[in-house]
């Protein structure tokens, strides 16, 4: 057996399966797997489809466990490249390994075998990889169930598309949130699902000023002035919630919406718009706002006295001597002989 163990050193298995012929036919079944691997390798599948099942010939099932699973995951492999997809699928179904299953996947998405190759990458437990090939085949109700399964939000986002081309809002939102793609979430809502007030939380929540801006649209088209102002404010299109809140008299929502977070210029808007409408102490409390503290101190004193507190409000924030002698000479009644 010398020579023998010499022709498989040197991997020479033509010979080394002539000479066990006579000399160790023990050994055909170790040598026939070697050969079949190197041929597969060379993509000789043919031949190599046959030295594994010629290896498996005098195997008695259960004797060697691991001889079995390798022949018999060659013979899967070699069968679905060979055009015998049934029986390839079946025997690495049967055999219950990861391993092998992903490799008869890896097989038969080169072949665009796109299904199969999903249903074995399932049984492997690689989700992503099947749902991703079910999704390329458009077969989104096999794709479905494993998208719970899925963190990959590339993946998620096209099966999104792909249902929503098909008409079905609902899972489309579902997988939209999953991809965290927030603008088609608002966009689902509005303008399919007849959700808006999940689509307004969901945008003051995030703060989206993309999604903000198709909020506001949508509410100024529906008549609600008041979202469509506050959208607006947070989509930072101040322009344009200014100039609607000025029109529909929702001066009230542009303040909230700006909070203490406003700038000198936008309270000076706001002041102006209570001071043309004679709202004289509103306009005051703005001009006070962007630091206008002589104007916000006069209009709080045309008011009268019942503003009297935040003029002096107003002097105290200024620290300004004309500005106190102002407000003095007013309570002690030299503007109009009225003390206070």
């Amino acid at each position: 057996e010398t020579a023998l163990d010499m022709h498989c050193d040197f991997l020479q298995w033509d010979q080394a399966l002539q000479l066990a012929q006579t000399l160790a036919p023990h050994r055909l079944g170790d040598i026939y797997l070697k050969s079949a691997m190197q041929l597969e390798g060379k993509t000789q599948n043919e031949q190599a489809l046959s030295h594994y099942e010629m290896a498996m010939r005098d195997h008695v099932p259960g004797t060697r466990g691991e001889h079995e699973a390798l022949c018999r995951a060659g013979i899967a492999r070699c069968s679905i490249r060979m055009g015998d997809l049934a029986r390839g699928m079946q025997i690495a179904l049967e055999l219950n390994d990861p391993a092998v299953c992903r490799e008869c996947a890896q097989v038969l998405a080169k072949m665009k075998q796109y299904v199969e190759a999903a249903q074995l990458y399932e049984a492997a437990g690689s989700y992503d990889q099947a749902a991703s090939l079910y999704i390329l085949d458009t077969n989104f109700e096999a794709a479905a169930p494993l998208m719970a399964k899925i963190s990959t939000p590339k993946l998620h986002l096209q099966f999104a598309k792909a249902k929503e081309s098909r008409g079905s809002y609902q899972d489309a939102l579902v997988a939209y949130e999953r991809a965290r793609d927030l603008d088609s979430v608002v966009r689902i809502c509005l303008d399919n699902l007849n959700q808006p007030q999940k689509a307004f939380q969901l945008v003051r929540e995030t703060k989206l000023a993309s999604g903000a801006e198709r909020v506001a649209e949508y509410c100024r088209k529906n008549g609600n002035v008041a979202g469509a102002v506050e959208f607006y404010l947070l989509a930072k299109n101040d322009e344009e919630a200014f100039l609607l809140a000025e029109r529909q008299d929702e001066m009230a929502t542009y303040e909230a919406g700006l909070g203490d977070n406003g700038t000198r210029d936008q309270y000076k808007r706001i002041a102006k718009y209570y001071e043309q409408r004679n709202l004289l102490a509103d306009a005051a409390r703005h001009y006070a706002n962007c630091e206008e503290y002589s104007t916000a101190l006069k209009l709080y004193l045309k008011v009268g006295e019942k503003e009297i507190d935040h003029a002096i409000e107003v002097v105290g924030r200024a620290r300004n001597d004309s500005l106190t002698h102002t407000l003095i000479d007013y309570l002690m009644g030299e503007t109009d002989n009225v003390p206070k």
